[in-house]
């Protein structure tokens, strides 16, 4: 009997230590403690948000189930966070209503808007930047001996994902650029699945170079950046917007769009959350400030590489 009370006793403890909704604990580590508005009801249908991991999947969910735990409470709408490992279900899901609204990447925006209407409300400013905009890097070891991108030739190159703008779009229209013509100019094409995941092939030597995005340089927290070297920096590009479904009612999108926007990064509840995802604070996005991905899409798309 007591080994049942004290299972139970541990499994109460995890629960109420690993909840969004708890306050500070005495080691000093914030998590989100206060509600903006009336808790939800439990009786009404909840909202569906999603994303794909970008870095670390555990650390991201514990980041975005906070920020939905966030949004719930300032609509007072109940808030489900999903986890989705690719973008096609990510789009499907917007298509056929089963998500609400997503975070996507700017390709991926570009896409679901095509297929499945959807309409962007918000973008972020990443945490480590000073506007809606960030790039992608082609990156290699500092101790490869290689400078430039023609230096490539016959090495092996990793993406992110094909849906993926500045880990697959972006990096392609770089070495078309550079005169690349397809990818048999490489001995071995990768594709990761995400940055963190590239970053770690090319540092311990199952890539010879990456396409990835410039958020984990910009954090500068990860030990490995440092044996890592840049030789190639893309135009800025729209940060990944905050999207919703077609056919959302008027008003539910009107009280998304301001939850994201009410976010106050200054609060030390918020500023825990937005570290997690990588994000400084949202403003307002439209769909015209993703022209320039259509362009590139299409431009890559008669180089014969497509996105597909």
């Amino acid at each position: 009997m007591i080994k049942v009370y004290s299972s139970l006793l541990i499994l109460f403890l995890f629960l109420f230590i690993s909840s969004c909704k708890t306050t500070p604990v005495a080691t000093g580590t914030p998590v989100p403690a206060s509600s903006p508005s009336p808790a939800s009801s439990s009786n009404q249908k909840p909202l569906v948000l999603s994303c794909i991991p970008y870095a670390s999947e555990l650390k991201l969910t514990e980041g975005w189930q906070c920020l939905a735990d966030y949004l719930s409470a300032y609509m007072g709408i109940p808030v489900k966070f999903e986890m989705k490992k690719t973008y096609k279900p990510l789009i499907d899901g917007l298509k056929s209503g089963e998500i609400d609204f997503a975070n996507t990447g700017p390709l991926i925006y570009v896409k679901a808007h095509d297929v499945a209407g959807a309409t962007p409300l918000v973008k972020p400013i990443p945490v480590s930047g000073k506007s809606p905009f960030y790039q992608s890097y082609v990156i290699v070891r500092k101790d490869s001996g290689i400078k430039t991108i023609s230096q490539l030739k016959g090495k092996k190159f990793a993406f992110t994902d094909k849906e993926s703008a500045s880990g697959f779009l972006i990096p392609v229209l770089i070495l078309s650029e550079a005169g690349i013509k397809d990818f048999k100019f490489f001995s071995d094409v990768l594709y990761t699945g995400d940055h963190d995941s590239s970053i770690s092939a090319v540092y311990n030597g199952y890539a010879d170079g990456a396409g990835v995005s410039n958020y984990l340089f910009a954090k500068g927290t990860n030990e490995r950046l440092g044996d890592l070297e840049v030789i190639k920096k893309s135009d800025p590009i729209p940060t990944a917007p905050i999207v919703v479904r077609a056919n959302m009612p008027p008003d539910v999108v009107k009280k998304i769009k301001d939850a994201f926007l009410s976010i106050d990064p200054d609060k030390k509840e918020n500023r825990y959350f937005l570290d997690i995802i990588q994000v400084k604070s949202y403003i307002e996005a439209t769909d015209k400030e993703y022209e320039p991905i259509r362009k590139a899409a299409k431009a890559i798309e008669k180089m014969g590489f497509g996105t597909e």
